[in-house]
């Protein structure tokens, strides 16, 4: 029993160092494997914006294709003589506005599918309806119905969203394991404590997939709403520029929405990292090292 004591308290001393070393090295793969993430994909931005630059005046003429040089200068240009912060602002709160309804329904549909689940079965034939007709198609209707100002291109923006959070996320309720449900319910588990408990938070990576996925949606029915009517916006600035046949200008415009898609990506990815610390790492990264 003295002999056995001692292990069932805890790891030896070199046990614990052999964690340590095991820890430690992990940590440095991984950082390695960060970095050369980050090298890599700076190499490839290097690569695309060389051969762009070299392409433009020689392959293709500079009046259609523009450069790196003239769209960094364009944007520059919008950036301090103040014109571009009025169309941001105002395409950041059809965006936000957009993506926060379309995110709400999502999840608050999916949460009464997964209370009752007859409720998917009698509104997926609509849903499926609604979903195959193209929401561009939608768009002169909805400026139509509900006129010229900032309303129709947030609900352009959340009906992009909200398809893209409900189908994720009715995805994990159907992922669920139904071994662990009849456990629960052995357990005393009812309808709400199995909701709770087991069904929402399975499908939490499938609501931070859709939560990414619709980033870009939400934009491009923002966009798509000020391409049709809009006297500010990032949608608006793209579409003056095209018309002065401005193609630096255009692209400077296509820039600062790609940046918007990039920072709200990134913020998701850091909250995806904080909630999901406890998913395990993929096989292959764990295989890899």
């Amino acid at each position: 029993m003295s002999a056995v004591l001692p292990a069932a308290l805890g790891p030896t001393v070199h046990e614990s160092e052999l964690l340590a070393r095991t820890g430690a090295a992990a940590g440095a793969r991984d950082r390695a494997r960060r970095v050369g993430i980050a090298v890599s994909r700076a190499l490839v931005m290097a690569v695309f914006l060389g051969a762009w630059a070299f392409a433009s005046g020689r392959l293709v003429d500079a009046e259609f294709l523009s450069d790196p040089r003239g769209v960094a200068t364009a944007f520059g240009a919008l950036v301090t003589s103040g014109r571009l912060f009025p169309h941001l602002g105002q395409t950041l709160l059809e965006v936000l506005g957009g993506y926060a309804i379309g995110v709400i329904l999502g999840v608050a549909l999916t949460v009464l599918v997964a209370a009752v689940e007859a409720t998917h079965r009698v509104l997926q034939p609509f849903l499926i309806a609604f979903y195959s007709i193209p929401k561009i198609a939608l768009a002169p209707l909805i400026v139509m119905w509900f006129g010229l100002a900032t309303a129709p291109k947030v609900i352009l923006a959340a009906a992009f969203v909200f398809f893209v959070v409900f189908m994720n996320m009715v995805a994990g309720v159907y992922t669920v394991s139904p071994h662990q449900a009849d456990a629960l319910r052995v357990m005393g588990a009812g309808r709400f404590e199995l909701l709770g408990k087991l069904v929402l938070p399975g499908t939490v990576p499938y609501l931070m997939t859709g939560l990414r996925l619709a980033v870009p949606e939400a934009l491009i029915g923002a966009v798509v709403g000020e391409f049709i009517s809009a006297n500010r916006g990032l949608g608006y600035l793209v579409t003056s520029a095209a018309a002065q046949f401005n193609t630096a200008g255009t692209m400077a415009a296509i820039l600062a929405l790609l940046l918007i898609v990039a920072v709200m990506d990134f913020a998701l990815s850091l909250a995806e990292r904080r909630l999901l610390r406890w998913r395990p790492r993929p096989a292959a990264s764990v295989v890899r090292g």
